[in-house]
């Protein structure tokens, strides 16, 4: 039991340290009012400043350091080998913000709207490279600790079991979904520990609203497609196999996401709309009420996308549950 405990902790660290603490900076790349980009800039900085080296990186690396020393005590090199590469790519991430990241931060701690050089952008976008590289090697990170998961202790010959290509895409399915709901799954501790978007004005917060959600109207439909084929094909892999148990935990985080989509499209749809309808001079006195409403909606959200990758998760640790009858032919 704890060792799985400290497996599950480890590895929502691994998945949060790919984030950077400044959220949606693609919408503040190039020309940018200078007003807007401070303003998030001044109250993110504050935040990521005396949270983010502790929980994104400091925790993160004493969790892998605990999990590298266990999978080695029990005589897994590889995974012990992958873990200590995620911390390395985590630590590489950390000497990229305080060399040169950093130095940058500082120096735009200290601009006013009125007081800024002549190649401020230049400079804002600099920041971001180095800020966006963290977050690269973060997720670097992420992908080699999750590969752990699927380092098997033993061949498994008893059951029923997959052709060689369906073991193969059930595995990548898999490692795809655990990959993509880590990361929502940390959503909910990230806008507790940096809560940036309670603090920006109404004029930054639709500047920097209105691309994500044109966005995600667009594409948002074909991925809740993509991901509900990716779930029943998991799902009807594990019956097939006769692993009625993970197929079961598939379904109910299936039913999680369905959760998710409902909140989206009922809650924050809504919302949606009213926000694409403001402009920087129709922005109601009562916006933040709104806005507050938008984030209530995302924590519904976030907490239905924490209980599914806990299901994954313990699709990843529960037993085999195979009925033992003879294996197909390979």
């Amino acid at each position: 039991m704890f060792k799985n405990v400290l497996l599950f902790i480890t590895t929502l660290l691994a998945a949060l340290s790919t984030s950077t603490g400044y959220d949606v900076m693609d919408s503040l790349k190039g020309a940018v009012q200078v007003t807007t980009f401070l303003d998030w800039f001044h109250h993110a900085e504050k935040y990521v400043h005396a949270r983010g080296l502790l929980f994104l990186d400091v925790i993160p690396a004493l969790f892998l350091i605990m999990m590298a020393i266990m999978f080695f005590k029990d005589g897994k090199k590889v995974k012990a080998l992958l873990t200590v590469l995620a911390l390395l790519l985590n630590l590489a991430g950390v000497f990229l913000n305080i060399q040169y990241a950093d130095p940058i931060a500082s120096q735009m701690s200290n601009w006013t709207p009125e007081n800024v050089p002549g190649d401020w952008i230049s400079l804002k976008d600099e920041w971001m490279k180095y800020i966006g590289l963290n977050g690269l090697l973060g997720l670097l990170g992420w992908i080699c600790f999750l590969t752990t998961y699927f380092i098997p202790a033993r061949k498994n010959t008893e059951g029923k079991q997959l052709p060689r290509f369906l073991r193969f895409l059930k595995n990548a399915v898999l490692f795809f979904l655990t990959f993509s709901f880590g990361l929502s799954a940390t959503r909910l501790i990230g806008l507790y520990l940096f809560p940036t978007t309670f603090d920006i004005s109404g004029i930054t917060f639709i500047e920097m609203h209105r691309p994500l959600d044109i966005a995600i109207r667009k594409a948002g439909p074909y991925v809740f497609v993509f991901i509900s084929v990716l779930f029943g094909l998991l799902t009807t892999l594990f019956f097939v196999e006769g692993n009625k148990r993970k197929g079961w935990l598939a379904v109910c985080a299936y039913i999680f996401l369905l959760a998710d989509t409902l909140i989206a499209l009922q809650g924050n749809g809504p919302l949606n709309d009213l926000f694409l309808s403001w402009t920087p001079t129709s922005i109601p006195d009562n916006w933040a009420s709104f806005r507050d409403d938008w984030l209530q909606y995302h924590v519904y959200r976030d907490i239905f996308l924490f209980l599914l990758f806990t299901l994954l998760f313990l699709i990843h640790i529960s037993p085999e549950s195979r009925k033992p009858v003879q294996a197909w032919n390979q």
